[in-house]
């Protein structure tokens, strides 16, 4: 195709956006979860390494499940104050079909945020993984000489991060490669109940994510038993299409149902 006649069929939505399509699994895997009323929404898509707004639309027209795009909120990082997250916003609206989210980095975001920002917003996600401003999959950064001092600090990190007004917990349970040898020891019964408790008090869901280990099929049982809501999501690093494979195979292996599943807007403010 002359390259005139390609940037006119782009313009006007004549051709797609990803060349790449969806596989006959992961179509039929999604025919069989909204056969039992499953609402599908990715809710982690960073406007990223490439992806865009419209790229995420229009992979959902192809999956049929719903995207939330998001970018992170914080001290350094793209939306650092009311002006840029405003201009996300106001570039993301114009895509009705998306859910827009943040993910936030800083702990004091909820009093940094205009609340006309804020309530522009479909939802909160945030992380465990930067305590006192450390990014802790940075490791060559950091040390922990007394795993047990450390772990200590982190539980009660996670317990701050849950008990803010977010809307997702993404990665629950995650552990730095450095010591998840401690992981089944770290995260006890006890542990556990209390990080799900504190989500189901507040209203937040936890996510089953694609791209990592965490959290195990343990604590996503006992989150459904305690009636703690389900999200997933990508944590994508580029615009490379992904079929959620990981999150999809546990909907259906751990058998969740539409009343287990986040569906749509949420905010709690």
């Amino acid at each position: 195709m002359p390259k005139l006649l390609l940037a006119v069929a782009f313009a006007v939505g004549a051709l797609p956006l990803f060349a790449a399509e969806p596989s006959e699994a992961m179509l039929a895997q999604v025919a069989r979860l909204k056969a039992k009323g499953l609402p599908l929404t990715d809710y982690h898509i960073h406007i990223r390494g490439g992806m865009t707004p419209e790229k995420a639309l229009d992979w959902a027209k192809k999956t049929g499940v719903r995207s939330g795009v998001l970018e992170n909120h914080g001290k350094g990082w793209p939306l650092a104050d009311d002006g840029k997250l405003k201009a996300f916003i106001d570039d993301a609206k114009r895509f009705p079909d998306l859910l827009i989210g943040i993910q936030v980095n800083d702990r004091d975001w909820f009093e940094t945020i205009a609340p006309a920002l804020r309530a522009r917003l479909d939802f909160v996600l945030a992380d465990t993984m930067i305590m006192d401003g450390q990014k802790l999959w940075q490791e060559n950064e950091y040390d922990i000489p007394d795993e047990n001092a450390w772990l200590g600090r982190y539980f009660a990190h996670c317990m701050t991060v849950v008990n803010e007004p977010i809307t997702i917990l993404a990665n629950p349970t995650y552990l730095p490669s450095k010591i998840a040898h401690r992981y089944d020891d770290f995260w006890t019964d006890e542990r556990m109940d209390k990080l799900i408790d504190a989500a189901v008090k507040n209203n937040v869901a936890l996510e089953i994510q694609s791209e990592t280990k965490f959290p195990n099929k343990k604590f996503v049982e006992l989150a459904m038993k305690k009636g703690a809501k389900i999200t997933i999501g990508r944590n994508n690093h580029d615009d490379k299409p992904n079929e959620l494979k990981r999150s999809l195979d546990w909907l259906e292996e751990l058998d969740v149902k539409r009343e287990n599943m986040l569906e749509g807007r949420h905010l709690y403010w």
